[in-house]
């Protein structure tokens, strides 16, 4: 019997897709994915996990009245390149938000469907989980597992399991929680093959 999110569908489970490049369009050519925004409640905290233990810079703080906004990247990244940057994050501070309840996106059970994550690739992601356990942060999920219930998915599917093509993907790889629920992906900037058999 098939299960809810086993549906057939063009892809097989466990097989890796590459589609081929999308050709040129001169309409899009200089198009960039420039940044992901999401709202905190304390500036202080939120720039400790993101500036000190995840190493990106403040490029700027624009306080707009109602609401601050505190953009930041790595740190080649300034004024004059802003615009044609990439891996930038825009954090939005509304005092006048306080009281309201921020769901990450990967929570059932709060109805916080939507958002996910931001994802970092690091070198070594144990030493990663390191700092962030010394800078006092929640680990999600940790390495070496590749459990299906750590991946912030529906109840009902949470005892399923990644398929085995993927198990050794998603051990080499991590998610961690902000001062304000948002998960950050871990990820090694090289994934390493799975063992073989032989």
């Amino acid at each position: 019997m098939l299960k809810p999110n086993s549906v057939s569908g063009p892809f097989a489970p466990g097989k890796h897709i590459i589609p081929p490049p999308r050709s040129v369009s001169p309409a899009t050519a200089e198009y960039r994915l420039n940044h992901l925004m999401l709202r905190i409640k304390d500036p202080e905290k939120s720039l400790r996990f993101y500036n000190d233990c995840f190493g990106l810079h403040t490029v700027f703080v624009f306080n707009a009245g109602p609401w601050t906004i505190y953009y930041l990247g790595p740190r080649e990244v300034g004024m004059a390149n802003l615009g044609t940057s990439k891996g930038l994050l825009e954090l939005y501070h509304i005092p006048a938000d306080s009281n309201t309840p921020y769901n990450n996106g990967n929570d059932y059970l709060k109805g916080g469907i939507g958002f996910g994550h931001i994802g970092f690739t690091v070198p070594d992601v144990a030493e990663t989980l390191n700092r962030v356990e010394d800078f006092g942060y929640k680990i999600i999920k940790p390495l070496d597992e590749a459990k299906v219930g750590q991946m912030g998915l529906p109840e009902e599917i949470k005892e399923e399991e990644v398929v085995q093509g993927y198990q050794h993907v998603f051990r080499q790889l991590a998610f961690v929680q902000d001062p304000d629920g948002y998960w950050v992906e871990v990820v090694p900037q090289v994934v390493k093959a799975p063992a073989s058999d032989t």
